[in-house]
């Protein structure tokens, strides 16, 4: 095994080195047995790159290298958004999607009002709740008791 001369020394609560590979192969074990490595896979890569018909072992496979990952994350989220959840599901979906769109004021609205509220109040108007302190409204036929600790 071989190692450039260069290196990076890191030293926090532990020692972290980090050494440059001369060749890339990957190691069966960190420490070798001085014999060079026997088998390595072929392919196009290395010998592209002038490594005398031995690729690199980061290559591709045949059947990874054919899929289009962009395509298929993107049928992925279309699937996603053509459910339609329903219920609690959905009703937790349109506060997830009022929060994620936005705007600071909003996001600051929602967590203050739903916080100073114990969970009876979800407001997106910032100048409204931003000036006082958030009531508690119970729903109608409850009453709210505050727990002793």
């Amino acid at each position: 095994m071989k190692l450039f001369p260069e290196f990076q020394v890191q030293v926090l609560r532990k020692l972290e080195i980090k050494l440059r590979k001369a060749e890339a192969y990957r190691w069966a074990a960190l420490e070798g047995s001085g014999e060079p490595p026997s088998l390595r896979t072929v392919g196009a890569g290395a010998a592209a790159a002038g490594g005398g018909g031995l690729p690199s072992p980061y290559a591709r496979p045949p059947a990874a290298a054919a899929r289009d990952w962009d395509a298929i994350a993107a049928e992925l989220r279309r699937q996603e958004e053509q459910e339609k959840p329903e219920g609690e599901e959905a009703l937790n979906s349109l506060f997830q999607k009022i929060y994620a769109d936005g705007s600071d004021d909003v996001k600051k609205a929602m967590a203050k009002s739903f916080t100073e509220s114990g969970g009876t109040v979800l407001s997106t108007n910032w100048n409204d709740i931003g000036k006082k302190k958030t009531e508690v409204k119970s729903p109608d036929g409850m009453e709210f008791k505050k727990w002793e600790s």
